[in-house]
């Protein structure tokens, strides 16, 4: 007589699971029929891999599944979890029901196991046929594109579809986190498990991890054992920390509005590039209008000269890089002298602002003289001696300015002008994520030529995140960029 399986889950995996013999046998599956897609999240030493890898084994007892066992990448075989399936095999004494080979593990009632890499692999992996169980093991590595040829190509014969994402969160701003954390799809059940749900944690671990909690900075302990993912990682320009700190800042007691109200105005480029125009308020960021690539530069320009008037702003300030400078300057000109019309003819109602253009690319004049006044607060370095460009510049300005709420709203300090401070009054949740992930990505880079600070460049930001161009982050970067009359206090991030 056959043994009986015997499948008990821990506690924090069981809602994915059917743990009623005769739901199984009915339904010919160990899965909770209610979901597509079961997706494992969490520290180190959570048990997520485990757990999954013994439920698929036994899946495939009870049905002929072809199960593909992936990652982005896989240079061998030796690579995969293929010795943590033979191990299940073995522990629930089913090593008679499959058959080992080098590449892959096949089973009596014809369930066949597979391993490939997604990398290299993605156009064939599209074309294999009825695959009925994919796990994605160390998710967090996968690419964008790589979960946007994969997804759609899953079409089991059975019609069951279950794709299994085991991951340990790395950033926000990777692919697989924005993919199932933040876009989740529908029919998903999200598991989020860490060493404390594991009564199995075994002791070498603990050991690990009781270290780690004394020698680790917070964020890296927080990171490898709670799977509380960060920023970007790198020469980070602006903290995720420091953008969350600054939500509704502007409420706090003692907060004091100070400066002036500043529309900053991104046109879009080319391609997948948005318009995006910013609202500052004094020192707090009010609104945000973003929208694709308009054909018209006039229409584009004359929406964003409309949150000037929405809002009554003291000045417009718009990125003359790219070839747009020129066109936005008349048509923003054109509505100051009050000669513009809209695409009906309707002429614009005069408004009074000075319009400023900033030419991130342009590079720093040199000081005739080093005057206190011409450094960096805190330093013996002026800007020309830091930064590489306006852009960089920019960006070191708004960062400082942060950290600078950071420290007011997090770490209680009081010694800081509000002038050099910014609040995000951002009440769309959507949209305040979109921001946050924009503004926490770039990185510092060394110019090639000067060893100076500069931002890394769109193209490189791409490859490395698959974000599209930040148009959000230009345009509130813009809204604080440093004029001349403005004094200079921002962080000076060593190298």
């Amino acid at each position: 007589m056959p043994r009986q399986l015997d499948f008990r889950p821990q506690a924090v995996f069981a809602p994915a699971y059917n743990l009623e013999p005769e739901k199984i046998m009915e339904q010919r599956s160990f899965f909770n029929p209610d979901y597509d897609y079961f997706v494992d999240v969490g520290g180190r030493g959570g048990g997520k891999t485990v757990d999954k890898i013994k439920s698929v084994v036994l899946e495939s007892t009870i049905r002929k599944v072809r199960v593909l066992v992936t990652r982005e990448y896989l240079g061998s075989i030796a690579e995969s979890t293929k010795a943590e399936i033979e191990e299940a095999i073995t522990e629930l004494e089913l090593d008679h029901f499959f058959h080992i080979t080098e590449k892959q593990i096949t089973a009596v009632n014809g369930s066949k196991f597979m391993f490939k890499g997604l990398k290299n692999n993605i156009n064939n992996i599209k074309s294999i046929a009825a695959v009925d169980i994919v796990l994605v093991e160390e998710a967090e590595g996968v690419s964008e594109i790589c979960w946007d040829k994969l997804l759609p190509s899953i079409r089991p014969k059975s019609g069951k579809m279950i794709v299994i994402v085991i991951f340990n969160p790395d950033s926000k701003l990777d692919a697989t986190w924005r993919t199932w954390m933040e876009n989740t799809p529908e029919r998903t059940l999200i598991t989020t498990t860490n060493y404390n749900n594991n009564k199995y944690f075994p002791e070498h671990l603990e050991r690990m991890r009781l270290n780690d909690l004394k020698t680790l900075p917070k964020r890296r302990y927080d990171k490898k054992w709670l799977g509380i993912p960060t920023g970007a990682e790198g020469d980070i320009i602006i903290d995720e920390i420091w953008l969350r700190a600054a939500r509704f800042a502007s409420q706090h007691e003692e907060w004091q509005k100070v400066g002036k109200k500043v529309v900053a105005y991104d046109p879009a480029g080319q391609g997948k590039d948005n318009h995006a125009v910013a609202y500052l308020d004094g020192n707090c960021i009010k609104d945000i209008d973003e929208w694709p690539l308009s054909p018209d530069l006039r229409v584009a320009t004359n929406r964003a000269l409309s949150m000037v008037r929405k809002n009554e702003a003291d000045e417009f300030t718009y990125d003359e890089c790219g070839g747009f400078g020129d066109g936005v300057s008349v048509f923003a000109q054109d509505n100051a002298d009050g000669t513009s019309t809209d695409e009906d003819g309707n002429h614009f109602e005069y408004i009074d602002i000075d319009i400023i253009p900033f030419n991130a690319g342009d590079s720093i004049e040199k000081p005739e003289d080093w005057d206190d006044d011409k450094k960096i607060k805190g330093t013996e370095k002026t800007p020309y001696e830091i930064y590489a460009n306006q852009k960089a510049h920019a960006h070191g300005v708004v960062a400082q300015q942060f950290y600078n709420t950071y420290r007011f709203i997090e770490l209680g300090e009081r010694n800081i002008d509000f002038d050099d401070m910014i609040s995000l009054d951002i009440e769309d949740d959507t949209l305040f994520n979109k921001i946050i992930r924009e503004m926490s990505t770039a990185l510092w880079v060394k110019s090639e030529s000067t060893s100076k600070k500069k931002v890394e460049d769109k193209k490189a930001m791409k490859k490395r995140t698959g974000q599209e161009s930040p148009n959000l982050n230009d345009a509130i970067i813009m809204t604080r960029a440093p004029r001349p009359s403005v004094p200079l206090n921002f962080l000076d991030m060593e190298w």
